[in-house]
């Protein structure tokens, strides 16, 4: 008898370390979350939607940029691009070959999270360094993102001023209410 439950903790120990060894992930993370980078791309595409009384048809285009959000630059000067060449312009990489310079004023691009609800917080278990979980009875979690910009086109051998388009705003939205323990999610980003 004594032997039989040496042997069943020994397995328990081994069992428990070869387990341990089986279940290793590797998980790697991008600096934005796929919602955080899909709510800041259809801001700027939507944004850049509302574009309706430039015309540029047969010119070549330099696109300037200038916005507080560097990160976000390059997708908005890709965006950009495909814009411009999809209403038949030529998008040119210096200011020198251009017929035109577009430049986009981007006031504002980015995320805003806003969580409020009514909810069991996380409590601790007397006596063992437990907390219990918090339960959501009825909870929204939100995510927005926004874009703002301005575009002036002008000259590029006079600096005259051709275009304004009025200030351009998109939004986007991802939403989580909870309802009694249940998440139910609504977007306009999918």
């Amino acid at each position: 008898m004594k032997i039989k439950g040496t042997s069943i903790i020994s397995f328990i120990i081994i069992f428990s370390f070869l387990s341990s060894c089986t279940s290793t992930r590797y998980i790697t993370q991008t600096k934005r979350s796929g919602v955080e980078q899909l709510l800041i791309t259809k801001a700027i595409d939507r944004s850049l939607a509302k574009i309706d009384n430039l015309h540029v048809n047969g010119s070549r285009v330099f696109v300037d940029i200038t916005s507080l959000a560097p990160d976000e630059a390059v997708y908005l000067k890709g965006a950009l691009t495909h814009w411009f060449l999809e209403n038949g312009a030529t998008v040119v990489d210096k200011r020198e070959k251009a017929d035109l310079i577009a430049s986009v004023l981007v006031k504002c691009v980015g995320t805003d999270r806003i969580e409020a609800g009514l909810s069991i917080p996380s409590l601790p278990v007397p006596f063992t360094g437990i907390f219990t979980p918090k339960v959501n009875i009825l909870t929204i979690d939100r995510q927005k993102g926004y874009s703002e910009m301005d575009i002036i086109i002008y000259s590029a051998k006079t600096g005259k001023f051709k275009q304004k388009v009025d200030s351009l705003i998109g939004k986007a939205r991802f939403d989580i209410f909870t309802i009694l323990l249940i998440p139910v999610p609504s977007s306009n980003i999918y």
